[in-house]
């Protein structure tokens, strides 16, 4: 905050200096809740597709289940 010349800093040069840490503060807290909120809706995503990669995994074992089960019924 003091500069190298062992000038004490004015109060006004005090005041902009807080001022100026408030609004890096401010900001940083902004990006930490953005950050935390695309993790949030990252995982969301990663969820729905594992669950959309479990349906279709199922309905292809009921095809293929089907399918083994039909050359039974036509050769009776």
């Amino acid at each position: 905050m003091s500069k190298e010349t062992g000038k004490e800093p004015s109060r006004e040069e005090v005041v902009v200096w807080y001022k100026e840490q408030i609004e890096l503060s401010s900001l940083r807290a902004d990006l930490a809740e953005q950050q935390a909120r695309a993790l949030r809706f990252e995982s969301e995503r990663l969820q729905h597709a594992v669950m959309i990669a479990n349906i279709k995994t199922a309905g292809n074992e009921i095809i293929n289940s089907e399918e083994d089960e039909s050359p039974e019924e036509t050769k009776s």
